[in-house]
């Protein structure tokens, strides 16, 4: 019994080794570009925020096109009545038009159903209305401006992980040829056949290349801290960044749409036009106010509550048109059109001023993805020669005429090269995403899952 309790105890312990195992292979979990953007617009609150503005602004909408409406509204009181007047020949008596009787003291109670329209709303509200409608079509702009603001944020910080990415995995590698270097050197230098000065030469190498590490570390560190606040993931020391494919075949002419074509041109352009509309709504507030009503009139008056109720009546009906029309206001609306001429101005102003930063970065964005492009071709054939010379170094070692640490030299400046060329390889990917994302929102939403929250 106890030879099995052993056997029990033994393969116990080896399935928790061999779980341990397995649990320390599991591969890391990766992030995709496409899987940040998707978490992006659906954990951040500040796209929450301008959804709200949205529906804020089409509840202001519906409130103000409400005053095209007629209204009507329906009123009364309940009161008791007492007569101070105790002189004789006074029993009959009338308040407000209506016989209350000859009761010295009374309940009385009054009705009135009104309706009235305001036939002067069709000329002066009906900008307002398009003012608010305007506006709410700038909310739902502004919100996908939001969305491509956090969208720009988020690509600079997974392209600035990417590319630390690269550079840290190509810097260890550099860091094991110098630790190898180092340590041939040292052995060297004890057979005498180096100075003191190589190994020290050597030793600052390491050193130099291991600060370099943790410099790279902690932007790759911060860069993915910023990437997962975006998304809404928690920090793990085992995720990790999924580059993006080299951006080949993308011509500058494809990057060619017109700045007002932007999220944010066509905000300012839709607020341009919300600005006319008040403009327009400021004007017609001299026109004069015509309103159409009729009101119908219940009474009733009895010495208890009870019978005052069962005495309502029909008492009048009237109906009639108001014209009014302001003739002095100490030129308050004189100061108010002005003001909105203004505005109007400094919109149109600002429009431009939009259209002109969009063109400005566009620009810019592409002049450094073109040098970039150049530069990616002498990136790419230095990287090519350091690979034909290592092989010619390695036939040389193997046949005897090269040592060890010549290649090991060799092998770190041909690892400076590819990672060199790798970096602006993905640094050029980061600026075609930012291209597209600047030149054709739209599409770079649909390419990348967007849910269109910020349609109304």
């Amino acid at each position: 019994m106890t030879t099995q309790i052993q056997v029990a105890i033994r393969l116990a312990c080896a399935a928790l080794l061999a779980s341990a195992a397995l649990a320390g292979a599991a591969p890391p979990e990766v992030l995709t570009y496409r899987q940040a953007v998707r978490n992006t617009l659906d954990h951040s609150a500040r796209i929450r925020v301008k959804e709200e503005d949205v529906h804020i602004a089409e509840a202001l909408y519906r409130q103000s096109a409400a005053g095209l409406y007629p209204e009507l509204s329906l009123s009364g009181r309940v009161e008791r009545y007492e007569n101070l007047d105790r002189r004789a020949g006074q029993a009959v008596k009338t308040f407000s038009g209506e016989v209350i009787g000859g009761y010295a003291t009374a309940w009385r109670a009054g009705l009135s159903l009104q309706g009235r329209y305001e036939v002067s709303n069709a000329y002066k509200k009906r900008p307002e209305v398009n003012y608010q409608e305007a506006m709410r079509d700038v909310r739902a702009h502004e919100c996908a401006v939001e969305v491509k603001r956090l969208l720009r944020e988020l690509t600079d910080a997974f392209g600035s992980a990417a590319g630390a990415d690269i550079r840290l995995r190509y810097a260890r590698e550099i860091l094991d040829r110098l630790r190898e270097a180092l340590v041939l050197k040292k052995r060297a230098l004890a057979g005498g056949l180096i100075s003191d000065e190589e190994v020290l030469r050597a030793e600052a190498a390491t050193a130099s290349a291991e600060r370099e590490i943790a410099s790279i570390t902690k932007e790759y560190r911060e860069s993915l801290e910023v990437v997962c606040s975006l998304t809404g993931r928690v920090f793990s020391e085992g995720l990790r960044i999924e580059g993006f494919p080299p951006a080949g075949g993308v011509r500058t002419a494809d990057f060619g749409a017109p700045a007002g074509d932007t999220p944010e041109s066509r905000a300012k352009r839709k607020e341009l036009e919300a600005v006319r509309w008040r403009e327009q709504a400021v004007a017609r507030r001299a026109w004069p106010d015509i309103s159409l009503y009729g009101r119908y009139d219940y009474y009733g008056s009895d010495p208890g509550p009870g019978g005052m109720l069962l005495d309502i009546r029909e008492t009048a009906f009237t109906a009639g048109v108001l014209i009014s029309i302001s003739l002095f206001d100490g030129g308050a609306r004189e100061w108010e059109r002005k003001r909105s001429l203004f505005e109007l101005r400094r919109q149109e102003e600002d429009v431009r001023a939009t259209d002109e930063e969009r063109r400005r970065d566009l620009r810019r964005t592409l002049a450094g993805r073109d040098e970039l492009s150049r530069a990616l071709g002498q990136y790419r054939r230095l990287a090519e020669q350091y690979g034909k010379m290592l092989h010619i170094m390695r036939r040389a070692r193997d046949l005897g005429e090269r040592s060890r640490l010549d290649v090991l030299e060799l092998e770190k400046d041909a690892l400076a090269a590819a990672r060199e060329w790798k970096a602006a390889e993905q640094e050029a990917a980061v600026l075609g995403k930012r291209l597209l994302l600047e030149s054709d929102f739209e599409r770079f939403v649909r390419e990348h899952d967007g849910d269109g929250a910020c349609q109304h």
